[in-house]
């Protein structure tokens, strides 16, 4: 026979299974919400960098257009002189072919720097650098932002490559916008790669004058940002990234300036995991 005491307990454990059915929903609801809102930010930021591209793009496309734009305009004065032979047509073939190769050039290397890498692989941390400084140093040039910088090629990492050279990429806008923003002279970047047992470690380090110390621990922060029409998504993907590659990034002022270190596990030391 059943006791009051037995119903109360069974009617009790019943309303704490509806609870933990009611929590376990509202739980799964917002871990759906919390990717949902990670895939916007993502989104946001791959167009962000996009748009930072597309720029670099047309920084490297100025040269080659202008060249063949003084190409073209020979052709009218060669003709009106009779300098036109087949010397001539073999030079304005050589020269226009070497600047659409140029350009063309140029599209590879973005259609490269873009191309997600679905699995980790062990890649060349230099390298990554040197494919980022590629498309980004025109944009410097042109800031008068001179990079020092010496790949030795050694220094092996285990991640995705492009996402690595995305992040550089991030890390060289920031610097850029910051000597913009303070109008600092004299620019300069120097990039130099370190390394443990365990990691290897890239600094970029800048004469930009530094971070403020009440924003230093909110620069990796979403939508956090010091610009006048920054979207504040650049170092928090540039921290995302590096973490899905079990690295980290980190920030501090020097003298000067500040120092970004990202960090990345070394191909030997994920092998050993492995």
């Amino acid at each position: 026979m059943n006791t009051q005491h037995d119903i109360d307990y069974r009617a009790l454990a019943e309303k704490y299974e509806a609870i933990n059915r009611l929590l376990e929903e509202r739980i799964q609801e917002e871990i759906a919400k919390n990717r949902e809102k990670e895939q916007i930010i993502i989104q946001h930021a791959r167009l962000a960098a996009m748009g930072e591209m597309m720029s670099c793009i047309s920084h490297q496309w100025r040269h080659p257009l202008n060249r063949l734009l003084l190409l073209v305009e020979d052709v009218r004065d060669a003709l009106e002189f009779g300098e036109i032979n087949e010397s001539y047509i073999d030079r304005f073939t050589r020269e226009s072919i070497i600047q659409i190769q140029d350009m063309s050039q140029t599209i590879n290397e973005f259609r490269k720097f873009y191309k997600p890498n679905i699995e980790k692989s062990t890649f060349s941390v230099g390298d990554a650098i040197e494919e980022a400084l590629s498309i980004f140093s025109q944009s410097l040039k042109n800031h008068g932002i001179t990079v020092a910088f010496e790949n030795r090629g050694q220094q092996i990492a285990y991640g995705y490559p492009n996402g690595f050279s995305q992040v550089v990429l991030n890390i060289l806008a920031n610097a850029r916008d910051a000597f913009v923003l303070k109008e600092i002279p004299n620019r300069q970047i120097q990039i130099t790669i370190n390394e443990t047992n365990e990691l290897i470690i890239a600094e970029f380090t800048d004469n930009a004058g530094g971070i403020e110390s009440a924003f230093m621990e909110k620069v990796f922060d979403v939508h956090f940002t010091t610009k006048p029409h920054g979207s504040g998504l650049g170092l928090y993907m540039t921290q995302m990234v590096l973490e899905k590659m079990d690295g980290h990034v980190s920030v501090e002022n020097i003298c000067g300036g500040a120092r970004f270190s990202l960090s990345l596990p070394k191909a030997v030391s994920m092998a050993k995991q492995a």
